[in-house]
């Protein structure tokens, strides 16, 4: 390498700040990236959010790439292929055998992202239909009704121990708060009042 190429790739390369990140976000945020980049890496981030799962679910398994590709009757470069795609160049039978292939449940949602309340609502009403049906199946025998009354006691106590931690992030009225709020304009008082004048503000 001459000289010149040496001195010219000094100039070039990549100072290390010695920072760690946790996320991509964290990092964009702390080294100040340009805005346009900001803005498609947001794009990649909602074209691949399925894809990423998938990826995080072979890994979850501890499979690599051929060893999926093996399950699935597929080649190592078709499952890398796959998952550098788009979500919307993913088909339900590809979904499926990630699904049988790492042992693992999914819930593919379609439509407008519903925020925390109806979330939870949307999860309390799942709950309540799984255990009705268990307290139906209670009613088969002496065995299978202590074991849901014993699951029963465990679920009520992780409920509450869930409400309970949450509610610990709730304000809890005991901090001090100093608030002012303006009611009336008060008026300067006379300094030179006449007999029989009110001086009060």
């Amino acid at each position: 390498m001459t000289p010149f190429l040496i001195e010219r790739e000094k100039k070039t390369a990549a100072k290390r700040t010695g920072r760690r990140y946790a996320t991509v976000e964290d990092l964009m945020s702390g080294e100040a990236v340009a805005p346009e980049v900001r803005t498609k890496f947001a794009e990649f981030d909602r074209e691949t959010r399925i894809v990423q799962n998938l990826v995080e679910m072979r890994q979850s398994a501890g499979l690599t790439q051929h060893q999926l590709a093996e399950m699935v009757g597929k080649t190592q470069g078709a499952i890398s292929k796959l998952e550098s795609s788009a979500d919307d160049e993913i088909t339900i039978r590809e979904l499926c055998e990630y699904a049988k292939a790492t042992s693992q449940q999914f819930v593919l949602a379609v439509g407008k992202p519903m925020n925390h309340v109806e979330s939870v609502k949307w999860h309390a009403f799942g709950i309540k239909e799984h255990l009705s049906a268990l307290a139906k199946m209670a009613h088969q025998d002496l065995e299978t009704e202590q074991a849901i009354q014993a699951f029963f006691g465990e679920a009520f106590f992780n409920i509450l121990t869930i409400l309970g931690n949450c509610q610990q992030d709730m304000p809890n009225g005991k901090e001090v708060q100093v608030r002012l709020r303006r009611v009336s304009r008060a008026t300067r008082p006379n300094p030179n009042p006449k007999p029989g004048e009110n001086t009060a503000a």
